[in-house]
């Protein structure tokens, strides 16, 4: 197993399925999931909170769709990397949250391996932004 454990996410979808599955997912490579929200308010609540280095985020959401929070979350914290999960792949939708500055995207229906192959391209990233200012 691998040792992820200084990698914290948050996951932020409205379906308690979809969390379930991405918690069990990211815990089975030793990710340290940290909090979960099920609406984009909540979400950047959370980020402002708890800080975490990775942000799962849902597009389509009840109350604040995920493009709103992503927009939101990059004003509070510019340097959380956010990966979009979403059945949604129109390329509007995908050209939005490419310029607003997400780290990846993650296609519903998604399996294990996809999922934990794009974290880990996201956390290598992390490691090196920070030996690189250490």
């Amino acid at each position: 197993m691998a040792n992820n454990k200084d990698i914290s996410i948050l996951i932020v979808d409205d379906n308690d399925m979809t969390r379930e599955t991405l918690r069990v997912i990211l815990r089975s490579d030793d990710y340290n999931v940290i909090g979960e929200a099920t609406d984009g308010d909540v979400a950047l609540e959370m980020v402002t909170k708890l800080k975490p280095n990775i942000v799962l985020l849902d597009v389509i959401m009840p109350k604040v769709s995920g493009i709103e929070a992503l927009k939101s979350i990059r004003l509070v914290s510019s340097d959380v990397s956010i990966l979009m999960v979403t059945a949604n792949k129109d390329q509007e939708t995908v050209t939005e949250v490419v310029k607003a500055g997400i780290s990846g995207y993650i296609i519903k229906p998604f399996n294990a391996k996809k999922v934990l192959d794009t974290v880990q391209q996201v956390a290598i990233k992390i490691r090196l932004n920070r030996d690189a200012t250490a």
